[in-house]
């Protein structure tokens, strides 16, 4: 991943893409969309959910506020980094308006699906860690100056 290449550590695995689970949450996905329910969805693969979530709030001036501990995961993972920076095939950062939730959520059972946090005004964008600390937080102008600068390796 970029995240491991950015820390030198190497990934011991590549991420395995259920066939059935990935058919079934891009079904839903595209039937949620097509309803109305989705204001805007990003891919969590290159960069993981935290590029996701960083993109999706500087492009719309807004902040967000998430929680790791409500990201739902296939195995025990103890780390808020690889919460954050797991690149994995047909897993998607999904914005919902509040009118739509149970719309939403209804349209999305059979297909992995959790509430994870909540869209601010103020343009920050805050995650909180499993052990309920800031795991980071950072203004969109800051995330953008740093999607716009290239690595230093």
């Amino acid at each position: 991943s970029e995240y491991c290449a950015c820390i030198g550590a190497t990934g011991a695995r590549v991420p395995q893409v259920g066939v059935g689970t990935a058919r079934a949450t891009m079904e839903a996905l595209s039937s949620v969309i097509g309803a109305g329910h989705v204001v805007a969805c990003h891919d969590m693969s290159e960069g993981g959910l935290a590029v996701a979530l960083a993109e999706m709030a500087f492009s719309g001036e807004l902040g967000a506020e998430v929680d790791l501990k409500s990201v739902p995961i296939v195995e025990a993972i103890d780390r808020d980094d690889i919460i954050l920076f797991a690149e994995s095939n047909s897993r998607f950062f999904v914005e919902v308006p509040v009118s739509c939730a149970a719309e939403f959520e209804a349209g999305m059972v059979g297909a992995p699906c959790a509430r994870v946090g909540v869209v601010t005004a103020d343009g920050i964008v805050t995650a909180r860690g499993l052990n309920g600390g800031v795991a980071f937080s950072a203004g969109t102008d800051e995330l953008k100056a740093a999607w716009k600068r290239p690595l230093d390796w």
